[in-house]
């Protein structure tokens, strides 16, 4: 296997959201879409709808598929502090910790135990991997399932889909307030999110960045169960396309939500840096 994919892998992680919606026939659907509700009342819904935390913490199993590798499956966990860090465990089948990774608005951390290496750098080790513009909001709203806070939401129009709503825009940017460089001026969305009818939770994404053309992440969230009062993932499928094209499946087994939790991270003096960052 190539030795830059175990890297790939942590990062796709990255950008799961899982959700439980049960399964509808396409007539159950098609009943409860109304064509004519406006974008204003869909977003509005989809906003008070979203998954409201401080903290979570989820363990899973993933299978992650490439047309250039062969099939790979793991064990992870993943914490989360609301608008302050990600963390990431990830385990081989035996439960033995292979990677370790915790991100933050501004940095992005990972230790590889089986060659002994950390990384310490910014988001362009994540936007180099996925050919995407994506900075801490956007990872943590994809991670829960929600939209993106900190960009504009007057630009979206209703689309069409049976059995659906699907709402599109073609250029959604950044707002002002939390434009940290000329890298957010510049980055430009083509986004499409199709939301369910009767619970507005979104069930799937699409996302590129405009000057991208030949490269796109898509998110497919399924399985919404209870968690408190709300909804919240327990299945995705992500599909990552670029050069390669990337397929992960992600099943949640345990999600807690508002507990304490630690984000532990430290890098034995003993490890090197890797000189060579991917790719």
């Amino acid at each position: 296997m190539n030795r830059k994919f175990p890297i790939i892998l942590l990062v796709l992680l990255l950008v799961l959201g899982a959700c439980k919606l049960k399964r509808e026939t396409k007539k159950e659907i098609k009943s409860n879409v109304k064509q004519d509700e406006g974008i204003e009342f869909i977003f509005s819904k989809m906003k008070d709808n979203q998954l409201d935390f401080r903290t979570l913490s989820m363990r899973f199993q993933a299978t992650v598929e490439s047309d250039k590798d062969k099939s790979v499956s793991f064990n992870g966990n993943m914490r989360i502090i609301k608008d302050r860090s990600i963390w990431l465990s990830l385990s081989a089948i035996l439960g033995v910790e292979a990677f370790r990774v915790i991100i933050t608005p501004d940095s992005v951390k990972m230790i590889n135990r089986l060659n002994k290496t950390y990384f310490k750098g910014d988001y362009q080790l994540i936007n180099n991997l996925l050919k995407s513009p994506f900075d801490f909001d956007m990872l943590q709203a994809l991670v829960t399932g929600n939209d993106f806070s900190y960009y504009e939401d007057n630009i979206f129009k209703v689309g069409e889909d049976d059995l659906t709503y699907k709402i599109s825009t073609m250029g959604r940017k950044k707002l002002k307030n939390y434009v940290a460089n000329a890298a957010d001026m510049d980055k430009v969305l083509a986004q499409d999110i199709w939301i369910a009818p009767g619970t507005f939770k979104i069930v799937k994404q699409q996302i590129k960045e405009i000057t991208k053309q030949n490269s796109k992440v898509i998110i497919d969230y399924s399985n919404f169960e209870a968690l408190g009062n709300q909804l919240f993932p327990y299945l995705v499928t992500v599909v990552v396309e670029t050069e390669q094209k990337i397929s992960i499946s992600v099943k949640y087994e345990k999600v807690t939500i508002d507990e304490e939790v630690t984000i532990p991270f430290t890098i034995p003096e003993s490890y090197r840096y890797m000189e060579q960052q991917p790719e």
